[in-house]
């Protein structure tokens, strides 16, 4: 094997080196835009559970106020 040989098996290991840097940075590049998304998804599920939480708060306090209306009503019903 000549000078010239080993210069073109190493141009060809670099070669395939610099394709699988470039795979693994379009690998990384993709998970990274995953992640940006899914945390996107999480927040915006997050919002919608925390607004939910309060139309439940605020629905259970109208019935607990419909409750008391309705002791009251039976209340008075019963002293007349």
């Amino acid at each position: 094997m000549n000078f010239n040989d080993k210069k073109i098996i190493k141009l060809e290991e670099l070669k395939n080196m610099q394709k699988n840097f470039e795979e693994s940075i379009k690998k990384l590049e993709k998970s990274v835009a995953e992640s940006v998304t899914n945390k996107i998804k999480l927040e915006a599920i997050k919002k919608d559970l925390k607004e939910a939480n309060l139309k439940f708060i605020d629905a259970e306090r109208c019935l607990d106020n419909l409750k008391i209306e309705l002791n009251n009503g039976q209340e008075l019903d019963k002293e007349n």
